[in-house]
């Protein structure tokens, strides 16, 4: 007999933690985190604990500046320590409550909208682990294209659908013009060229305080990638 896919297996963990703005959210951009090494310091091993998250100086300026512009934010992340039995995925929500404290507490409109969660190893071969865009193209559904979603901070399992990615093609056309990708890895850069996003790449010392202001222009395509 085939055990069966532990619930894990089906797809990312999603937390909406508030309601969403007030605002036609169809029309607004979307700026996809990457989390260590982006928003917070990354360390060797795993962030294991709320406790172990540190703020990256700059990070919650940038993302108030997102939101000011209009952006909804959404971590997306990939976190194998559920899937290696190393913490359960309710750890995912002290780790990111205690985020957007740190966040709120430097800067009272640094939002972040959604977390996205991809909780499997590589050879999980899963459809949601980054570089697959499968965890963007379902923060647009939540976020954006209507697809209702609980809110608070209560991790739920989310079954994605496998995306059709010609890495060898073209860059595909983005569902929004603006919606923007920012990472540490090239795994970060192949999800948004994936997905079409804008694509700027920092430094895991640094984090967001070293993205240009090019996100800012409406013209500004972000950087090259190839995958």
């Amino acid at each position: 007999m085939v055990p069966l896919k532990p619930t894990f297996m089906e797809g990312p963990y999603v937390q909406v933690p508030f309601p969403l703005p007030d605002r036609r959210i169809s029309d607004m951009p979307i700026a996809f985190l990457d989390r260590d090494g982006v928003i917070n310091r990354g360390k060797p091993g795993y962030i294991n604990g709320p406790e172990e998250v540190i703020l990256l100086p700059g990070s919650a300026e940038t993302i108030a500046a997102l939101n000011q512009r209009g952006y909804l934010v959404c971590v997306v992340t990939n976190q194998s320590p559920i899937a290696r039995r190393l913490w359960p995925p309710e750890r995912l929500e002290p780790i990111h409550k205690e985020l957007q404290r740190q966040l709120t507490e430097t800067h009272p409109e640094a939002n972040i909208h959604a977390f996205l969660t991809c909780p499997h190893r590589l050879e999980d071969s899963c459809m949601c682990r980054k570089p697959s865009p499968a965890m963007l193209f379902l923060g647009h559904k939540i976020l954006r294209d209507g697809m209702g979603h609980s809110t608070g901070w209560q991790p739920v399992n989310h079954p994605v659908i496998e995306p059709q990615v010609n890495w060898w093609g073209p860059k595909p056309t983005a569902l929004h013009p603006k919606d923007l990708m920012v990472g540490d890895r090239g795994s970060d850069m192949g999800a948004g060229w994936a997905y079409g996003a804008r694509l700027y790449r920092v430094p895991a010392a640094l984090g967001l305080i070293s993205i240009n202001d090019g996100w800012m222009n409406d013209d500004d395509s972000g950087e090259m990638f190839q995958p």
